[in-house]
C-alpha cells in the first residue's frame, strides 16, 4: 500500500514522501497514529502543494 508520510518516521523517511509499506503496517500503526495518508490522487496533490508553499516561503524568508 502507498502511503504519504505526514510526519519525520525514522528509517522510514520524510514528511511529505511517499512509500510502499505493507498494508498491515499501513492501517494499524501508521494511519492510525496519524503519521501517514493513503496516497490517493488527491492527497498527493494536496501534499505537493504543501511542499511548493514551504518551498516558497523559505526563499521568502532568505531573501528578507
Amino acid at each position: 500500500m502507498k502511503v504519504i508520510l505526514l510526519k519525520d518516521i525514522p528509517k522510514l523517511g520524510r514528511r511529505g514522501g511517499i512509500k510502499d509499506v505493507s498494508d498491515g503496517y499501513a492501517r494499524n500503526f501508521l494511519i492510525l497514529r496519524n503519521l501517514a495518508a493513503p496516497a490517493t490522487s488527491e492527497n498527493i496533490k494536496k501534499a505537493e502543494e504543501e511542499l511548493k508553499n514551504k518551498k516558497i516561503q523559505k526563499e521568502r524568508e532568505y531573501e528578507g
